[in-house]
């Protein structure tokens, strides 16, 4: 090796054999006599090098029974052996030993004039001026970097502010009567809280991936600062070769590693927003769509920064010598304990990022779970909590979720079922309840609640306790329950005018 970096590669018998030197000796020789060939003047400070970078030729001595590479210049006619290539040195290198010789003339004649001009005075001067050079313009980028990262940190600190505030007031709406009767204007109240949230959200993200971004810039420039200058010295180009080829391999891995993940964090929630803002169907459907996005968005990077640094662990440890097979048999055995012992949370985390993707019920639905109904007012990847018509908060894991009945998703439907007097005008009747659901569609305040007034109407069944009459209205999303309420006020009043008697007989008997 010559300053660092290394040259050619020597072979002999490890322990010495047949009168050749171990091949650790053989190779402190070779070394000594290029550190003779690039030597100081002594005791002549800044007056350049013993042999002259301009004059020096390396040749090819094969005058005897060896190949001997020897050095000269202008001064010192008297050759000096740096090398002589044998047969075990070919055999190594896979050419003859008279192409080998050849190789390493023009390798040693190359590497020998660039040591020697690095050492000329002229030379260290110019790169101690590089030096300051590089210096300055590393902290003139500091600075800026410093500048653009404390910009950031007043925006993130911004809009978090705006964040809390947003979730504060989702919390206060959350924690609300979500009775049957009030579950609509919740619910709107809700969805436009968590609308208005989301963009704001999804800025903090990116705000913190550019954060992250920014600061492992800066440590990636100063450490290719710090190893670029180590080379522009011949006395400190071995240690920043060695910091390069060791540490810098494991730093780049980790620094690649951590922007890398932070790239994926700005192109998520640039994709999650630009997919939550993008033109569709309007109302719920698209408050639905800005609700699921940021919690698929973020489990997408904690998903990819686990995988990312994963793979960083083991190529680090790969360059540490240490072999990734066992590493990875150990971490299966773990990952199967693991995963063995906590086999109903994974299934939690993976069902419920399966809800999320397929959009099955979003906070704010109105839903039945089992036995179980209510309001959902609190979603993660693990659990769904539901807030019923008393009041009880039901929390319910989703790998407890075997099948879902969403009343509020798109639109809702009401099934009415009115029984009237068996000797009653069946056919007039009907007609009072379609003119009726009619004019509940017309009724300004229930416009919007009602998409369909009438989808169709008939007798349902006939017995002496009574004809049941039924009918289907489609309502908008959660209104089903306040329209039915309404409906029923209506309809009793509207036969008691028209002189219609109600039957005895219960609708929703079986």
């Amino acid at each position: 090796m010559l300053d660092g970096s290394t040259l050619f590669r020597v072979a002999t018998a490890a322990v010495g054999s047949g009168g050749q030197l171990p091949v650790q000796s053989r190779v402190e020789v070779i070394e000594g006599a290029l550190s003779q060939l690039v030597a100081e003047r002594a005791g002549q400070r800044d007056t350049g090098t013993v042999y002259d970078p301009k004059t020096l030729r390396v040749d090819v001595d094969s005058s005897g029974k060896q190949t001997i590479l020897t050095a000269t210049d202008a001064k010192h006619r008297t050759p000096l052996p740096i090398v002589t290539v044998t047969g075990d040195d070919a055999s190594l290198n896979g050419e003859p030993v008279q192409a080998l010789a050849a190789q390493w003339q023009a390798t040693l004649q190359a590497a020998l004039v660039d040591a020697l001009r690095r050492r000329q005075p002229a030379t260290l001067a110019r790169d101690l001026g590089t030096l300051w050079l590089i210096g300055a313009a590393l902290l003139v980028l500091t600075a800026a970097f410093v500048a653009v990262f404390l910009a950031l940190r007043a925006r993130i600190a911004a809009v978090a502010t705006r964040v809390a505030a947003d979730e504060r007031a989702i919390d206060k709406a959350q924690s609300q009567s979500t009775h049957e009767n009030e579950a609509h204007a919740h619910r709107r109240r809700f969805l436009g809280l968590a609308i208005r949230a989301a963009d704001p959200a999804i800025a903090l993200a990116t705000l913190r991936a550019l954060r992250g971004i920014l600061v492992w810039l800066l440590v990636l420039l100063w450490f290719a600062g710090l190893v670029w200058a180590l080379s522009l010295f011949p006395q400190t180009t071995p240690l920043g070769t060695e910091i390069f080829h060791r540490a810098a391999r494991i730093a780049f891995t980790w620094i690649g590693a951590g922007l890398l993940v932070r790239v994926i964090a700005v192109v998520a929630s640039r994709i999650a927003h630009a997919y939550g803002s993008r033109p569709g169907r309007p109302g719920d459907e698209g408050a639905r769509r800005i609700l699921r996005v940021p919690t698929i968005s973020h489990t997408t990077i904690a998903l990819a920064a686990f995988v990312t640094y994963f793979v960083a662990v083991l190529a680090t440890l790969s360059l540490l010598g240490i072999s990734t097979g066992s590493v990875l048999t150990l971490g299966g055995l773990v990952a199967l304990a693991v995963s063995l012992a906590a086999q109903n949370l994974v299934r939690d985390f993976l069902n419920g990022f399966l809800v999320l993707v397929e959009d099955q019920y979003v906070v704010g639905d109105y839903v039945t779970i089992g036995d179980r109904s209510g309001l959902v007012e609190r979603m993660t990847l693990r659990v769904v909590q539901l807030r019923d018509v008393a009041g009880n908060l039901v929390t319910i894991p989703h790998s407890a979720v075997s099948e879902v009945v969403n009343a509020s998703r798109n639109w809702s439907r009401v099934d009415f079922r009115v029984s009237i007097d068996a000797g009653g005008d069946a056919k007039r009747a009907i007609e009072v309840l379609r003119r009726t659901a009619t004019e509940l569609a017309s009724d300004p305040h229930w416009r919007s609640a009602i998409l369909e007034p009438v989808e169709w109407v008939g007798v349902d069944s006939v017995s002496t306790a009574g004809i049941v009459l039924r009918a289907s209205i489609k309502t908008a999303p959660l209104r089903q329950f306040e329209v039915k309420r309404e409906l029923n006020a209506r309809i009793v009043e509207a036969l008691r005018r028209a002189g219609i008697a109600l039957g005895s007989k219960d609708p929703y008997a079986a």
